[in-house]
């Protein structure tokens, strides 16, 4: 896929682009699969990269009720979340830097300035504030909803409406990335189109 095809991907009337973060615009899902491995390890529980990614953007807290009340564990959901936060962060640092999915990056650089963008994460709003630095994004987007930001977290479409509030955006105008189910279920339940990664695919 190149720049040329993804950009022939966006609607026709897009008034507004709205991007998720980790996996999305950054590729830090394979630091947060390894800080939830290692939490599930603690708690002996099999967490998977696979599991991961399929509750990608929901924060860590809804994560872990999701899964004790599908599988039957008994993590102790705020242990768990301050511990998977807290290696995440040590990855990180170790790691020292984040590379941006260059593609979208490229999408995001060429509206800059052109078309209003936002980012909507399930990260709160110091990891997300930390990895958008990192990959240099705030140069571009200045409007920003994160976990913190919100009640009712993907799939619920409210990170996506703030975002399209924050932009001035008729919601139904904005063009959705995403890479994770709960990213994609959030939008359609705004009434907004997605290119759902890797495949870029538009829902």
């Amino acid at each position: 896929m190149t720049l040329s095809e993804i950009l022939a991907l966006i609607p026709h009337g897009t008034q507004g682009l709205i991007f998720d973060l980790d996996g999305t615009l950054a590729d830090t899902m394979p630091i947060h699969i390894q800080a939830w491995e290692r939490t599930g390890d603690h708690f002996g529980v099999p967490i998977t990269g696979d599991l991961v990614n399929e509750y990608a953007g929901a924060p860590s807290h809804e994560v872990l009720k999701s899964w004790n009340d599908r599988f039957g564990w008994n993590v102790d959901i705020q242990e768990g979340k301050e511990m998977k936060t807290s290696l995440y962060y040590e990855l990180l640092d170790e790691l020292g830097h984040v590379e941006p999915i260059q593609l979208v990056y490229d999408v995001m650089v060429h509206y800059y300035g052109s078309l209003p963008m936002s980012i909507g994460t399930g990260s709160n709003k110091y990891s997300a504030s930390r990895v958008i630095k990192m990959i240099g994004a705030d140069k571009f987007i200045k409007d920003v909803v994160s976990a913190d930001d919100v009640t009712n977290h993907k799939p619920y479409p409210e990170t996506f409406l703030k975002c399209a509030e924050l932009m001035n955006v008729d919601a139904t105008k904005c063009l959705v990335f995403e890479d994770g189910p709960m990213g994609v279920m959030a939008a359609q339940n705004a009434n907004m189109r997605t290119i759902y990664l890797p495949e870029f695919e538009l829902i």
